[in-house]
């Protein structure tokens, strides 16, 4: 259900939500999504917010209407078969990078929560679903400029009483110090995105800007993900780079119903 006391707005919780259907197939291609009217009986909101969620999910072409008939799932986005084995070192931290240059570079916290795992993060993180897992929300900024919005996802049985933890210092020396976990290799993915109103003024954009979207998943030494990271990122302060001669097979990684 959606938090009303979050400073996170009902409509972007609402997209949360809709996106995890999506993601999880509980709402395959081309079927009928809920109506505005079913939506604000189920999560207890006003028409306003439930449009909002759908138009801007139209927008980035995760849902289609058809004027009186209704909202529809629209088809999935493939991937074009590259896939990137990051292996982790102090050196490609984003901090430790953008210092080097002689940059200040900043990280507030905008919310940490505890919340249910649905089916997806519970494939994405192995976990069982419904069991807890933390939430941090950071936004990242470079000579005070907003660069990124972070979100990670950690089981609190493997990371207990994070939440009571610095989250402005990087997550993976505090992985390290506070809970002898080093993150050893990730599996990433990027994808270009639009901006809704929330994530544009957190970053300083206009609605509708384009955006590189970053989700990963990082192991340590075992085969269980320790986190499940989201990074919206801005089209203006960023590039990728892959080295395509370094790209190793990332097979036997990926947990089938992954998000990869």
């Amino acid at each position: 259900m959606l938090e009303k006391n979050s400073f996170i707005p009902l409509y972007y919780q609402l997209k949360e939500e809709i996106r995890d259907k999506i993601e999880a197939r509980d709402w395959l291609p081309h079927s009928q999504i809920p109506s505005v009217r079913e939506l604000c009986e189920t999560y207890g909101i006003s028409t306003t917010t439930a449009k909002q969620a759908l138009s801007e999910l139209v927008h980035e072409g995760l849902l289609y209407s058809i004027q009186g008939k209704g909202t529809f799932v629209a088809s999935p986005r493939f991937a074009s078969g590259l896939s990137e084995t990051t292996v982790i070192s102090e050196e490609m931290r984003l901090g430790t990078r953008v210092r080097q240059l002689g940059r200040d570079f900043s990280v507030s916290v905008l919310s940490v929560d505890t919340i249910h795992s649905s089916k997806l993060m519970a494939t994405t993180l192995q976990v069982n679903e419904g069991s807890t897992v933390t939430r941090i929300r950071r936004l990242k900024c470079v000579d005070h400029i907003p660069m990124l919005i972070e979100t990670t996802f950690i089981p609190t049985d493997v990371c207990p009483d994070l939440q009571h933890e610095d989250l402005t210092q990087s997550l993976f020396r505090l992985l390290g110090a506070r809970y002898d976990i080093h993150l050893a290799k990730s599996l990433e993915g990027f994808k270009i995105v639009f901006l809704d109103t929330l994530e544009a003024d957190l970053l300083s954009q206009i609605p509708g800007c384009l955006a590189m979207l970053n989700e990963r998943v990082s192991y340590a030494d075992g085969t269980r993900p320790v986190l499940y990271g989201k990074s919206l990122i801005r089209a203006d302060m960023c590039k990728l780079y892959v080295d395509l001669t370094q790209i190793r097979s990332v097979r036997d990684m990926v947990h089938p119903g992954s998000s990869f």
